[in-house]
């Protein structure tokens, strides 16, 4: 008989769950992954009491989609990167403190959520606010980034730093307190001295923090220089900003060109109007002393081109007048 404390494990019917390669096991209450679904490519286990995934979860290497949202979840597996075909993951709201580093081995991962986690300073340089859909593509972008040309020294480093800086702060408090009930001038220059440690706690921690964030690491069997700058990021925004100000600027040139081109031909458009509306109401005084202020080049080609358009239109204007029992 079970005791009336205990929680009673959920049993689910994995079976019923999968339909086209999806499996949805969202809030079912569970406490731990029921069986592993190697042909699932879609995988939803959001809203459940999961503080972990199992030492068999890195089998599913077909998941391409995977919801984790909402759990207890307080660290990954190591081998967590076999899922190389995983594009969109959701760890929003658990208790992660760090990532493993094999996610260097998700290439093709596109979108990273880990909002609502208990991340570390250095793993929050890292990801980000992840509170958009580009902040999470471009978490995922950074973390794969990291963890591929990184090694996990500095991970560790970061961990015995913080860890360090934790045991520093509790024997300062602690030998702080015993100066100040001895009490004199001996006490007073006792006291400097867990301020000294707490210096160094929060150097270490900071130290830690930069190195994993700003130092690179040659990569393994190239040979060559295998770093992440994270200061090229920047310099290719600034890069991208000229050649958009360069383009802006073609643009306007050409719009202008456009726009004096037009008037132009609106320009001579109109004086051609003014022409043949003269010349058509037997006006030639006005006619010639418009005629006078167009270029040499093309006077006798509009006197011939609007003669012609005269006469046509007085002969379309003299049938138009004439009965039909005339014509």
């Amino acid at each position: 008989m079970p005791k009336p404390g205990d929680k009673a494990k959920v049993k689910v019917n994995v079976k019923e769950r999968v339909v086209d390669e999806t499996c949805d096991l969202s809030l079912s209450e569970l406490s731990e992954i029921p069986a592993s679904f190697k042909r699932v490519t879609v995988l939803d286990l959001s809203s459940n009491r999961l503080v972990n995934l199992g030492k068999n979860f890195s089998i599913l290497t077909r998941l391409v989609r995977l919801d984790l949202s909402k759990n207890q979840i307080k660290f990954l597996p190591e081998d967590f990167g076999q899922l190389e075909q995983l594009r969109h993951l959701d760890l929003y709201n658990n208790c992660l403190e760090h990532l493993p580093i094999s996610f260097g081995q998700l290439r093709r991962l596109r979108y990273l959520d880990l909002k609502g986690n208990p991340l570390t300073p250095a793993w929050e340089k890292i990801v980000g606010c992840c509170s958009t859909q580009k902040d999470c593509q471009q978490a995922a972008k950074n973390t794969v980034s990291i963890c591929a040309n990184y090694k996990p020294e500095f991970i560790e480093r970061e961990r015995l730093a913080a860890q360090e800086s934790q045991k520093m702060a509790g024997a300062g408090d602690s030998s702080a307190n015993a100066v100040q009930t001895n009490g004199g001038a001996a006490g007073g220059k006792k006291s400097t001295k867990p301020n000294n440690k707490k210096a160094k706690a929060k150097k270490l921690a900071g130290g830690g923090d930069n190195e994993l964030t700003i130092k690179p690491v040659n990569a393994v069997g190239s040979g060559g220089s295998g770093a992440i700058a994270l200061g090229s990021k920047s310099t290719q925004k600034n890069n991208q900003k000229k050649k958009n100000s360069k383009g802006d600027s073609w643009l306007n040139l050409l719009s202008r060109a456009a726009l004096s081109s037009l008037v132009s031909f609106l320009v001579l458009f109109i004086i051609n109007l003014l022409i043949i509306y003269m010349i058509m109401f037997k006006n030639p005084d006005i006619a010639d002393k418009l005629v006078e202020y167009i270029p040499h080049q093309y006077r006798d080609w509009i006197l011939t081109k609007t003669e012609i358009f005269r006469l046509r239109v007085t002969d379309w204007i003299s049938e138009f007048r004439t009965p039909p029992e005339e014509h």
